[in-house]
């Protein structure tokens, strides 16, 4: 009696959460659709836990899902949750009701539930580099690294039920396009096509800093990462050189933001000189043009607060905490003097440094006699530096009344 009612408290514990829906903004939504697009309705992204929509959660609706890749419908509402990881070689696709991905570091295709519905017995994640693509009349045509020759696979295709079809597989093949001489004759003969050119898939990742699978952890742990957005050097030695398309060289010796499996997502700036720049609430400050900027996750200059990110001032500026910011500008002539700012998303001037204590009014609302939840939204609450008194204050630093401590 007690098991069954473990499995019905289970079983409407994962269809709750199977209820829960990704609060974002609608500029990121758009982002993501572009980014990871849907297929048949459903969209494999990672669950971002946005601090400015914490209060449209229940209590543990969360849980376990910040960070992690789940599978969401069109309302963003997760409908398979983090019962699997990332394939390392291509990303997961509907098709026909099924779906590759990663579980227990092996590829196998899930249904539209998250079941487990075929065993490849391929690694997911190895110097194999194994790759299947989505069903496509019954079938799905599977790619199996060697391991030992380069971009060498061993391609065939499996049934419904994963079990290996037997017949020919049709190999992409091109024809050599430039013309032949041979000697004596200066004419150009046409190409020898008798012997046909074999050009199986390559694996290079465009836009993807290529990095050891070993060495992924260890850089997530050393670098800051906020936001789905990680600060790295883009340094091209032996083994990125080998691994990457040839295009990606051009980032080779800057700095680039990437995502958790290391794709490029912010180029074209510099890092300012006081400080290493990080997201915080979709916002970073680096240096564009000399000057420190504010830029978003997709790396739209959003804030230009016009000090010089280099030079004998060492002008600073924060990391954005509830939608306040603080620059500091530099004294020229006193190493270490500074002048405070405090600045709101837009920009915009506000007056908050001059209180102690700062928090979000919501936070603190039972502190207070005079304070109600419908008073304390987007409001801050905070100590007068001089008077020692609690006041609510507006984000644009207007205080709006005195506060009474219960």
């Amino acid at each position: 009696m007690r098991r069954i009612v473990l499995l019905i408290w289970l079983s409407f514990a994962i269809s709750a959460a199977a209820q829960v829906r990704m609060h974002i903004d609608s500029t990121l939504k758009q982002a993501y659709i572009k980014k990871y697009k849907y297929s048949e309705d459903l969209m494999c992204v990672p669950f971002l836990c946005d601090p400015f929509y914490e209060a449209n959660y229940k209590k543990g609706d969360t849980l376990g899902l910040c960070g992690k890749f789940v599978f969401v419908d069109r309302n963003f509402v997760v409908k398979i949750g983090p019962v699997f990881q990332m394939p390392c070689w291509f990303e997961p696709r509907f098709s026909e009701g099924l779906a590759a991905v990663n579980v227990d570091q092996k590829i196998v295709f899930i249904d539209t539930l998250g079941k487990v519905r075929i065993q490849t017995g391929l690694p997911a994640c190895s110097n194999h580099k194994n790759r299947v693509l989505p069903f496509k009349n019954g079938r799905a045509k599977v790619y199996k690294g060697s391991g030992t020759l380069k971009n060498y696979f061993d391609v065939y295709y499996i049934d419904r039920e994963g079990k290996r079809i037997k017949e020919k597989v049709l190999v992409y093949v091109r024809e050599k396009d430039k013309p032949m001489t041979r000697p004596g004759i200066t004419k150009p003969v046409a190409s020898d096509t008798s012997k046909p050119v074999f050009e199986l898939p390559v694996v290079y990742a465009r836009g993807k800093y290529p990095l050891p699978e070993a060495e992924t952890e260890m850089y997530k742990q050393l670098h800051a990462h906020a936001d789905n957005r990680m600060l790295l050097f883009y340094d091209c030695g032996t083994y990125q050189l080998e691994n990457m398309d040839l295009a990606d060289t051009t980032f080779c010796g800057k700095f680039v933001f990437v995502d958790t499996f290391f794709n490029i997502k912010i180029k074209g700036f510099d890092l300012p000189c006081a400080f290493e720049p990080e997201f915080s609430e979709g916002l970073a400050a680096v240096s564009v043009d000399s000057t420190i900027v504010y830029i978003d996750t997709t790396g739209r200059v959003m804030i230009n607060t016009g000090l010089a990110s280099c030079n004998n001032e060492f002008n600073k500026a924060s990391t954005f905490r509830n939608g306040i910011a603080t620059l500091y500008k530099g004294d020229s002539r006193v190493k270490g003097l500074y002048t405070t700012v405090a600045i709101n998303v837009k920009g915009e001037r506000v007056r908050l440094l001059e209180y102690d204590e700062l928090e979000l009014a919501e936070k603190k609302v039972h502190m207070f006699s005079n304070l109600t939840m419908e008073e304390a939204a987007n409001c801050f609450v905070g100590k007068g530096k001089t008077n020692g008194l609690w006041f609510l204050i507006e984000k644009t630093g207007k205080v709006r009344k005195k506060l009474v401590l219960k």
